[in-house]
């Protein structure tokens, strides 16, 4: 085997292996201002594994608090200069009256690499599973995964200012039965007292399954909503401007929902909601907005989805990111979830990695109360065929009630890898695999009872074509983005500043679907794994013919997508960094150095 080769799958292993740990993003947004927002920085740190000294720490504030792997019973009340960062596998959990978490009156509050479950939305009063209120300031939400919360998932209330929600994931399971109403920015039509008050913004966060309403709801606020997925397939509207609401709505991606926006007039007049550079796909009733929205006071970097291709990069990435998906403090290196600033950076190395096994179990010692429960989700079928060498149709299991997932009886190269409170089935099967029906099963953990879901993959002969160790090139270049100057170190404000990261000739235009079945000639590849070999900027991709590819930054943006249709070809990327590298339906994170 040449050394190329060796070097392929050594870094094949390596990026698989990262696939799952989201990079410490730096805060941006509404919490940068008012002085900024630092948590319990320059204070003590401490570690915690009960309730008791959870909520006690908590509520004394002036502290860093790291969060061990297990579940712990809410309310837990937050003070002030505080910093709540969470181990993977530590789960906050809603009480059946209450919040499982309540900042009230808090100032500088950081809360990061949490889960919170609540106890399903039901249609009677009661409390959000996270909540900001009473004149909180300063607060950054960040990284966090908040479902099944009883009266709504998160609200900010109450002249409450200065807020970031950024790489959150919000959702409802089949625990709820109602009243599936996710986030409230102002609470009433009567509070003139959040004149001046409720700025927020939302980025890189994903309403996804469950979720009816209120991607928010705002009333009085001057809401920023940036970069963000919309995808709940049981959407009735996802962002609604109500009395006095000033909203940008900027660079988001929505796709197949009911209403992007919805105008909600019969409280008051609404100052703006402006509609700026989305991307909707599949949405069945369209509002154009009104108004010209606010100028942010911050600076943002904003991605481009001006494409189809632009915007499912950015929809991947945030599906792979959003939720508690950061490493655990200390983990191969330095993570400093503390600070706030853009000198908060995660080199490669400090990032940690999660298993790519099939066991990807949650590390709680205490078991969550209450039905665990799977609600599958994606494009992929529980019983599907495909030929040895070939990527299954990926699908993935939403765990309520438990906190992690192992899987049983895939056919060898098919694993699957818990990705907050999701647990993906995905891979592509060996070329080596025998052919037959395997018939698998899906089982949580970490809960009071399990749940199971089964199916089968059946696999057929199928003959992988020899990708050639040869290192010859194709004949045109692949280069992306012509040097470091790139729009995509632009600093914006405002989405009409935001430009296109790659040549237009560079990005497909149609889905990914349409791309691989175009042109009877060319042949798909089978091959049993792509393979990739880094020289400097330049990336070597081998055994991808009949797919496309598409290489996004780390915050979703997309620097290359083509489909190609030889097996080895080159692509060089603008600058070092880390990049994540999709062909056809698999992907890896690639640090070019």
């Amino acid at each position: 085997m040449n050394s190329k080769l060796i070097a392929a799958l050594a870094f094949g292993l390596a990026t698989a292996a990262m696939a799952v740990t989201s990079p410490d993003f730096p805060m941006t947004g509404f919490a940068t201002q008012n002085g900024g927002t630092t948590g319990g920085k320059g204070y003590g740190e401490v570690t915690v594994s009960t309730t008791s000294e959870l909520a006690n720490y908590a509520k004394a504030g002036n502290k860093i608090i790291y969060v061990k792997p297990g579940t712990y019973a809410g309310p837990i009340n937050v003070g002030s200069n505080v910093t709540i960062y969470g181990y993977q596998g530590a789960i906050i959990t809603q009480p059946t009256s209450g919040s499982a978490m309540k900042l009230s009156g808090s100032k500088n509050v950081i809360i990061r690499n949490l889960k919170f479950q609540g106890i399903g939305a039901h249609d009677d009063d009661d409390e959000d599973c996270l909540q900001v209120n009473h004149e909180s300031k300063n607060v950054w939400i960040d990284h966090v995964d908040i479902y099944d919360g009883h009266d709504g998932n998160l609200d900010i209330t109450n002249a409450s200012d200065f807020v970031t929600i950024s790489w959150t994931k919000f959702s409802y399971t089949s625990k709820s039965t109602g009243h599936q109403f996710s986030n409230l920015i102002g609470n009433s039509k009567t509070k003139t007292s959040d004149r001046g008050h409720l700025n927020v913004t939302f980025h890189h966060t994903w309403w996804a399954d469950g979720v009816v309403e209120r991607m928010p709801r705002v009333r009085f606020g001057k809401v920023h909503v940036a970069n963000n997925l919309f995808d709940s397939k049981n959407t009735s509207y996802c962002v609604r401007a109500a009395i006095e609401a000033n909203i940008r709505i900027e660079n988001n991606v929505f796709l197949n929902v009911q209403k992007a926006l919805d105008l909600y007039t019969s409280d008051g007049a609404i100052t703006a909601a402006q509609m700026i550079n989305n991307y909707e796909e599949n949405v069945k009733k369209k509002e154009a907005g009104m108004g010209t929205a606010f100028t942010p006071s911050y600076s943002m970097k904003l991605t481009d989805v001006s494409t189809q291709a632009k915007a499912y990069a950015l929809r991947d990435s945030i599906k792979l990111y959003a939720g508690a998906t950061l490493p655990n403090p200390g983990s191969n290196g330095t993570v400093t979830p503390a600070s706030s600033s853009s000198e908060t950076k995660v080199s490669s190395s400090s990032i940690a990695t999660n298993s790519s096994s099939s066991s990807a179990k949650s590390s709680s010692s205490v078991a969550i109360s209450g039905d665990a429960s799977l609600t599958k989700h994606g494009t992929g079928s529980s019983t599907q065929s495909v030929a040895a060498g070939a990527p299954i149709d990926e699908f993935y299991f939403t765990i309520a009630g438990a906190t992690g997932a192992t899987v049983s009886g895939l056919p060898a190269g098919v694993s699957g890898t818990l990705k907050g409170s999701d647990f993906y089935i995905s891979g592509t099967v060996s070329a080596n695999a025998t052919s037959g029906d395997y018939k698998w099963t899906v089982t949580t953990t970490g809960g009071s009872t399990t749940a199971t879901k089964s199916g089968t993959i059946t696999v057929t002969d199928g003959t992988a074509p020899a990708v050639s160790s040869s290192s010859a090139k194709p004949t045109s270049s692949s280069a992306v983005a012509p040097s470091s100057s790139s729009s995509n170190d632009t600093q914006v404000e405002s989405s009409s500043d935001t430009q296109a990261e790659s040549s237009s000739d560079a990005v497909p235009e149609s889905n990914e679907s349409k791309n691989e079945t175009q042109g009877t000639t060319i042949a798909v590849s089978t091959a049993p794994q792509f393979q990739l070999v880094i020289a400097g900027r330049t990336l070597n991709v081998l055994g991808a013919a009949g797919k496309t590819v598409t290489v996004m930054d780390m915050q979703g943006r997309l620097m290359y997508g083509k489909f190609i249709q030889t097996h080895n070809f080159d692509i060089v990327l603008p600058r070092a960094g880390m990049y994540i590298v999709r062909v056809g339906h698999q992907s890896r994170k690639v640090n070019v150095k």
